[in-house]
């Protein structure tokens, strides 16, 4: 009597066991024959939807504009009015405190942020901006404090009133010698749309 428990616990497990195998054996050729029968249509030819699926599409960023060229994304209207290249130069001692180092150059761009929100504030700074190589470089914007008490005419950023614009020069230290130089905004690319702008060189 005292092996009856055990015999018990053995019996369970051998059916659980067998139950289990059973199960495994039973998805894997149901599976099989799903596979086979999705293969089979396929060869036939199931009608294929030909209505195009409208009110979706994937953000894309367009060819980039030229210079002078507003782009509008969102509730910004932005312009690219002039590139300076190299503008080591142009920007002097302001540079004092973020000095390129060695096989390093400033490049400095100058933008035009229109709000085009007929009530809305608009709101962007100089991080919203990011610069492209075509070697795969991604730059970002100076922060505009390290030079704007000494270089006149620094982005800043900050709010613009609707239909009112903000001007001012992003500034960015690159490796001499980028070429494919493409300004971008935004930079942090996201679920919206993004422009581009070729900065000629």
């Amino acid at each position: 009597m005292r092996n009856f428990p055990i015999q018990l616990i053995i019996g369970l497990f051998i059916v659980i066991t067998i139950a289990f195998l059973s199960l495994l054996l039973f998805q894997s050729a149901w599976l099989k024959m799903i596979m086979h029968m999705v293969d089979s249509n396929q060869s036939t030819g199931l009608p294929v939807a030909s209505t195009p699926i409208t009110g979706f599409s994937f953000p894309t960023a367009g060819v980039p504009a030229p210079v002078g060229t507003e782009l509008v994304v969102g509730n910004l209207g932005i312009t690219v009015t002039r590139v300076i290249s190299p503008a080591d130069s142009y920007i002097g001692k302001a540079g004092f405190s973020s000095v390129p180092r060695e096989g390093k150059e400033f490049l400095v761009v100058d933008v035009k942020a229109r709000c085009v929100s007929s009530n809305e504030k608009c709101h962007l700074t100089e991080f919203d901006f990011g610069l492209e190589t075509k070697s795969g470089r991604d730059y970002s914007a100076e922060l505009s404090g390290n030079f704007s008490g000494i270089l006149k005419g620094v982005f800043e950023g900050g709010d613009i009133e609707p239909g009112k614009s903000l001007n001012g020069s992003l500034i960015f230290i690159i490796q001499k010698g980028e070429s494919g130089l493409t300004l971008v905004y935004p930079r942090m690319y996201g679920f919206g749309n993004t422009v581009k702008f070729k900065l000629g060189k």
